[in-house]
């Protein structure tokens, strides 16, 4: 169906000027049969089958294909709210999950990292849940701010967020989790400009023999680690995951600028 509404309305101009000349050619030449199979012969001059074609099929053929560009323009807008996450503009959890997958299946190697905001409650408690989503609007940011372009990116909870380094190794997550997990300002209002929310993280470094379900159950682990070592700092996954697996961004980077 998607490759027949792909025929029925091109999208640049060039080529819809070019298809409707083609559809009203179409009818001239129906005009040019249906009158030779009723009389036997073309009793009036091709100008005027082509000037009937123009005037007559001309306007239903334009307003077919605007209405048809106007669908699948209307169906791609529904396609992306589908896939998308309306606040944030990340993928939503179905999408990163199956994008996630085909990073996976092209090559099974890389980072996954869960990502969950610190005492996200008490932001809706407090300032309301607009300031809320101004909050989880910048954590978006931060991410998309500091992803490569193979990376995938999604949110897949009210405060919780997933990324999939694409082949990158442990070290390189570590130091893009730095980058990311930096005290992330927004604003309530004039009087409370300068809030900051931190981040917990999970992280598992991708197993070809696990899936990806598996994977983000050990991410999941891994972020409770990371919240019972204090908050603030990523956990990689470990068959025992436990708290001293922590790796603190926040300690190291003030240690780098002592």
């Amino acid at each position: 169906m998607n490759k027949l509404f792909r025929i029925l309305a091109p999208t640049s101009t060039p080529i819809v000027v070019i298809h409707i000349i083609l559809w009203i050619g179409l009818i001239w030449l129906a005009n040019l049969g249906f009158a030779y199979m009723i009389d036997g012969r073309l009793d009036r001059s091709l100008m005027h089958y082509a000037l009937h074609a123009i005037f007559v099929g001309g306007p239903f053929v334009v307003f077919v294909t605007f209405v048809t560009r106007y669908q699948i323009r209307f169906q791609k807008h529904l396609s992306l709210l589908s896939r998308k996450d309306g606040l944030t503009g990340l993928n939503n959890r179905r999408t990163f999950l199956e994008l996630a997958q085909l990073r996976l299946d092209e090559s099974a190697r890389g980072v996954l990292i869960l990502f969950d905001a610190d005492h996200f409650k008490k932001v809706n408690d407090v300032y309301g849940h607009a300031v809320g989503d101004v909050c989880l609007t910048e954590i978006a940011y931060r991410l998309k701010w500091n992803l490569r372009k193979q990376d995938v990116a999604g949110r897949i909870g009210g405060e919780e967020f997933a990324v999939l380094l694409a082949n990158a190794t442990i070290e390189q997550a570590r130091v893009i989790a730095a980058r990311i997990g930096q005290p992330i300002p927004y604003r309530a209002n004039d009087q409370n400009a300068h809030l900051t929310i931190t981040l917990s993280m999970g992280a598992v470094t991708i197993d070809p023999k696990v899936s990806l379900d598996a994977h983000l159950i050990r991410a999941d682990d891994a972020l409770y680690a990371a919240k019972d070592a204090g908050r603030a700092r990523i956990v990689f996954w470990t068959h025992e995951t436990k708290s001293s697996n922590a790796f603190n961004y926040r300690a190291e980077n003030q240690e780098e600028a002592a």
